[in-house]
């Protein structure tokens, strides 16, 4: 399948153009979609009929072929698909269409799935009636419009249902992982979680850190579902979450669809915002994860911006954002920096501590090794002797078995 890209540049855009027609492509890239053409009109504002004027509609129509797709680059309206559809007689969808069409063929876990299926769905309802326009028409004609007008209420129907099904599913495993997440916390268990840009490098990171590997591939959305692995630095134990990638103009309906996901980021003690130093666009997708992580209402969790593929030579002339390291993943570049970052970061409150406790007082040692990381261990007489990283404020509970040294 070729494809025609269209794009419109107009007055008041909140986007750059030429990286979003640029983002485009590489989306019907990653949908197996080869691009045959690129179009682009300036316009005072967007034609309510066919999004682009009369006239580029005609040029396009001598452009297209019986097999082409015509893509554009902003969401269309219900009218803007049937008008345009009718006009070229190809197939026309937009941005949004494409992302979810990616994301369908991404989706490995039940959660995923579920979450696309709920995105798609919502994506569809209003699109409905010109979807199934040849459908309604004919068994709508004299004596039967009742008959087209059950019709399509009857599929807004069938959707309606499958959402609440979905998100009855989704809601189940929602519980779950707020059960593990109060889990973490009642153990006192540090999380970081990756944010970032699509194809940023988030889970190449997380396989560095961890011997459970999660897929990684040098393509947009190459992981959907959030991944959390235990990971060990130095004598810490962490847990890290991978997140699905943000890119510019994601469609609302796939933001809302993955909310729960993205909740990890929320409960996260600190984020790693990794950020591809060789793309041209670097800080405008610095900036979209920060307004992505804004929507989601995440403020105030410490963050360490983390700009990847140094190895590629291109980060000289950036504007910096702090607290940041430079890394390749894929080098081993200054991974141990990271690594002490996220340690002074998470753990700048904590202390080694050393207890002798009495074998009378076993329950203190069973809590103890219930919640921390136990450095050392022994067993001696009367007693044992351990030591372990604690929260200064949380010390005063184990005062009385402070172990002091007898010179």
């Amino acid at each position: 399948m070729k494809a025609i890209l269209v794009g419109v540049e107009y007055d008041h855009m909140d986007y750059d153009l030429d990286i979003s027609m640029n983002e485009l492509k590489e989306l019907s890239i990653a949908c197996h979609i080869e691009v045959k053409d690129i179009m682009i009109q300036k316009l005072d504002q967007i034609s309510a009929k066919y999004y682009i004027g009369k006239g580029k509609v005609e040029e396009l129509k001598k452009r297209v072929s019986d097999d082409d797709i015509v893509i554009f680059n902003e969401e269309l309206s219900p009218l803007q698909v049937k008008n345009l559809s009718d006009a070229l007689a190809v197939e026309v969808t937009d941005r949004s269409d494409l992302i979810l069409r990616i994301f369908e063929s991404r989706a490995k876990t039940k959660e995923a799935k579920l979450q696309v299926q709920i995105a798609r769905n919502q994506y569809l309802l209003p699109r409905l009636a010109g979807m199934k326009e040849e459908l309604y028409s004919q068994q709508g004609g004299s004596g039967f419009r009742g008959s087209g007008e059950k019709q399509i209420e009857l599929d807004r129907r069938v959707i309606h249902r499958e959402l609440l099904q979905a998100r009855r599913e989704l809601q189940a495993i929602v519980k779950q992982r707020q059960t593990q997440r109060q889990l973490r916390k009642r153990n006192q268990e540090k999380v970081v979680c990756l944010v970032g840009y699509t194809n940023s490098g988030k889970s190449s990171l997380l396989n560095y850190f961890t011997d459970k590997k999660v897929f990684q591939e040098d393509m947009l959305f190459a992981s959907l579902q959030t991944a959390s692995r235990q990971v060990k630095l130095r004598n810490h134990h962490i847990v890290m979450s991978d997140t699905v990638g943000f890119i510019n103009q994601l469609p609302h309906h796939l933001i809302q669809a993955f909310r729960s996901t993205l909740e990890e980021v929320k409960e996260a003690d600190l984020l790693l915002h990794v950020i591809d130093s060789s793309s041209t666009y670097c800080e405008t997708q610095i900036e979209t994860t920060l307004e992505v992580l804004e929507a989601l209402g995440v403020k105030n969790t410490p963050m360490i911006y983390v700009y990847n593929k140094v190895d590629k030579d291109r980060y000289a002339f950036l504007q910096i954002q702090e607290p940041a390291v430079f890394v390749s993943v894929k080098e081993g570049t200054n991974l141990d920096v990271l690594e002490n970052m996220m340690i002074e970061t998470l753990f700048k409150d904590y202390e080694l501590i050393e207890l002798y406790i009495p074998y009378e007082d076993g329950q203190i040692y069973s809590e103890i090794k219930q919640y921390y990381e136990i450095i050392t261990e022994n067993y001696l007489d009367k007693g044992i002797y351990i030591s372990f990283y604690v929260d200064n404020k949380k010390k005063y509970k184990y005062q009385k078995y402070i172990y002091h040294k007898i010179n």
